[in-house]
């Protein structure tokens, strides 16, 4: 084997057991001891490919942000219809990638919702592609229906990135009750469509005749 694939192998390998570790415990009570006990792999190896626990974890971030982006871009790519159908494959398809991989969900939901504080900035820098894929998705459905007079796409985004923070706020607070993680981010992202559907159409019904 040439020396280039086993390193690869040897990062990934390391790779995936810190996601493991990330994921299941958050930045805080994550360990390398562990990684290296449970895994079996030497800490002498982990530090000669990564500089410390910071950068291993900003890794896993990158990976987990990488993975969802593309899910997204290549799953919701061929959606059509009314602005409806298409928002409401956009948050399924959110839901079936973190059922499909377990591991993204805890690394994912910790960097966008409770970001460790000396790497927000880091953390921030590798979200920036599905940040901008949110953004993406909400500025077509907007562009493609009548907005009311006085409403501009840049102005509805903006008002719900306002949401959004408060929402990240909710979702901290359920964090700390120790709800489970997998039913937080579910209603979390429903509560997210619900808010975009009211932007879109309104809260009121239509009158009986």
């Amino acid at each position: 084997m040439k020396r280039e694939e086993k390193n690869a192998l040897s990062r990934q390998r390391i790779l995936d057991a810190a996601m493991e570790e990330f994921s299941g415990k958050g930045y805080e009570g994550a360990s390398l001891n562990t990684v290296c006990s449970v895994k079996g792999i030497s800490k002498g190896i982990i530090y000669h490919y990564f500089k410390d626990k910071n950068e291993l974890y900003l890794l896993c971030v990158e990976e987990c942000f990488r993975e969802v982006t593309a899910y997204l871009q290549e799953h919701t790519a061929s959606s059509d219809g009314p602005a409806g159908k298409r928002l409401q494959d956009y948050f399924n398809a959110r839901l079936r990638f973190f059922a499909d991989h377990p591991l993204c969900l805890g690394i994912f939901a910790e960097a966008v919702f409770n970001p460790p504080a000396g790497l927000k900035a880091g953390i921030a820098a590798r979200k920036q592609d599905f940040d901008r894929l949110n953004i993406s998705v909400l500025t077509k459905l907007l562009e493609s229906e009548p907005l009311r007079e006085g409403l501009t796409v840049s102005s509805i985004v903006e008002d719900f990135r306002m949401y959004m923070d408060i929402f990240n706020m909710r979702f901290q607070a359920d964090v700390r009750d120790g709800r489970p993680m997998e039913e937080l981010l579910k209603e979390h992202e429903e509560r997210c469509h619900r808010q975009l559907d009211i932007m879109l159409y309104g809260v009121l019904g239509e009158r009986n005749a």
